[in-house]
């Protein structure tokens, strides 16, 4: 076998412009080393941000990065106010569903979106493209801990009464932890397994209840989204609503609203059968009872829906008539 130096020579270069080519990283690569350097710099313990700790109740804390003692005074005033119209209106404050042990939650409050934005997914491994979010945990193990994550916009604590009731939600009226019930979201920390159940989910009652008793009947965002939109859901229609499939802001939460209001004002009855599936984890039979209703609840909810909208646009011409005198 013939030796050419200079055939060597050639192929050692090319192998070199290759390897040096393949470990070139990208713009975008770049951008998420950037990020991680900056990640890693910025990390400190939830311990050493969230400085602040006081005490509500034996169900409820409070850890935040800042907090006067007057807001954390209000704080615990209001959502001991808002778990009073929850057992007010469900009647169950001393039967949580079976195997749950979420018998406390910690609030945990950014100062800022920006201070949210940067430490909550170190903390909690969740995204932060939202207004908070609550993490339920396992609650069928006795150490869990659940937790809800939110900051100050302004002097106000985002989302505060909506997430509180999520956790008294699923402690007295949804068996099981997040990923048991029905819906098709597969984010993290739950990661929770694909496919998602069939339709119908969960999701118009978990978000539209919490609306409704953080708001009450007075939702003016709710009434104006729905007086604008371009959707006209009937009922049967937000049964099957969900986060990805059948989702979005109005239909999840504006939507969901008046549906979870119009249940529990006008068809108690249904509600509280549904309920008896929803707190003993039967989901197949709260599926099944959704789908006998079929749309023989249609017309009612539209006809109610359409009184609430009456009352509420009248509310408002006689409000602008008292501003302009």
């Amino acid at each position: 076998m013939t030796f050419h130096p200079l055939k060597l020579f050639l192929a050692v270069s090319s192998l070199a412009c290759f390897i040096a080519f393949q470990t070139q990283a990208s713009p975008s690569q770049k951008q998420d080393l950037k990020n991680k350097n900056n990640l890693s710099q910025n990390t400190q313990p939830v311990e050493k941000v969230l400085v602040i700790s006081h005490v509500c109740s034996d169900s409820l804390v409070i850890r935040a990065q800042k907090l006067s003692s007057t807001q954390a005074s209000q704080t615990c005033a209001m959502l001991t106010e808002k778990e009073k119209l929850f057992h007010e209106t469900f009647q169950q404050k001393d039967n949580p569903v079976k195997h749950d042990f979420n018998s406390k939650l910690r609030v945990n409050i950014y100062a800022s979106r920006d201070d949210y934005a940067k430490f909550a997914t170190q903390h909690f491994n969740i995204s932060t493209d939202n207004g908070g979010m609550y993490l339920e945990g396992l609650p069928h193990l006795p150490d869990n801990q659940a937790e809800f994550i939110t900051y100050f916009r302004g002097d106000i604590i985002w989302n505060l009464s909506h997430e509180y009731i999520h956790y008294l939600d699923g402690r007295f009226n949804i068996y099981g932890d997040f990923c048991a019930a029905l819906h098709d979201s597969h984010e993290p920390p739950e990661n929770c397994a694909k496919p998602a159940p069939l339709l119908p989910h969960t999701v118009w009652w978990s978000e539209g209840m919490a609306e409704y008793l953080a708001k009450g009947n007075t939702h003016p965002r709710a009434f104006d989204a729905i007086e604008k939109s371009e959707n006209n859901f009937s009922l049967s229609q937000i049964f099957d609503t969900s986060y990805e499939k059948n989702g979005g802001t109005e239909r999840v939460y504006y939507w969901g609203y008046f549906a979870t209001r119009y249940m529990l004002e006008e068809q108690r009855d249904k509600t509280e059968q549904m309920l008896v599936f929803l707190r003993t984890g039967d989901f197949p039979r709260y599926q099944a009872l959704l789908r006998s209703w079929g749309d023989s609840l249609d017309k009612p909810f539209a006809a109610w829906l359409k009184q609430q909208l009456k009352e509420y646009s009248a509310l408002k011409s006689n409000q602008a008539v008292n501003t302009s005198k």
